[in-house]
């Protein structure tokens, strides 16, 4: 890395980071020394030492202890980016109504991608799951949290079958804060949870046929009538 003055923490955060998504310094390859990249940086070592705790958290460093360690760029996951926006959620407090807002659309084209991409494979996940959530309804105790988890974990697999790592990771991330609103749904949610196997049936039968125009209508009622009944009404 060229040296470039720098004076804060987010700038040697930005100019780390940089170096790593252009390909300048390699997945895989060690940083230089927490010394020798301080000078490089001219930042103090504090500053470096926090830099680098934030790029472990963000994915994109692995910083190993002891002899032979040192902080070595890796490459961030479709995991990475969904607890990054997990956590945003989280700690912003993204509302109900924003959270339905952004899953019309983006489950909805989440759908009409998979349509168009899926693979035998990506198929017979989707049905496993739809299997496992029929399962669940008929063997229910009044707990709807597997099946909720079972529905998450379906929207997922969803996700991978676009081929797009954005949309993958952001699927993940929404996985928590759409659970979080279960209880919510209060006296409505055994209706809702009754539901999901045939919705979800359907979305896999358009998927499964490459039918983009019946994912597409299939997953709007999905989606539409979980935010009903989360009294969220998206024009």
């Amino acid at each position: 890395m060229p040296a470039r003055r720098v004076r804060s923490l987010d700038d040697v955060v930005a100019q780390i980071r940089s170096a790593i998504s252009s390909g300048e310094i390699a997945e895989g390859q060690r940083l230089p020394s927490e010394r020798d990249l301080a000078e490089q940086l001219e930042v103090g070592r504090p500053t470096l030492r926090e830099a680098l705790r934030a790029l472990e958290a963000l994915g994109i460093l692995d910083v190993r202890p002891g002899k032979g360690g040192g902080a070595f760029a890796v490459r961030p996951s479709e995991s990475t980016l969904g607890a990054a926006l997990a956590t945003l959620v989280s700690m912003r407090g993204a509302s109900a109504q924003e959270l339905a807002e952004f899953r019309v659309g983006f489950e909805v084209e989440n759908a009409v991608w998979a349509a168009r991409r899926a693979t035998a494979d990506d198929v017979a996940e989707l049905r496993s799951i739809v299997s496992e959530c029929r399962a669940l309804v008929r063997t229910t105790d009044g707990d709807w949290g597997p099946l909720a988890d079972a529905d998450a974990r379906w929207h997922e697999a969803l996700a991978r079958a676009t081929r797009n790592r954005l949309r993958i990771g952001i699927a993940v991330g929404l996985h928590e804060p759409v659970l979080r609103q279960v209880p919510a749904l209060g006296a409505g949610l055994d209706r809702y949870a009754r539901s999901i196997p045939p919705a979800l049936a359907a979305i896999t039968r358009a998927v499964a046929a490459h039918d983009e125009d019946a994912a597409r209508s299939a997953m709007r009622d999905h989606i539409e009538q979980w935010n009903r009944l989360n009294g969220e009404v998206v024009q």
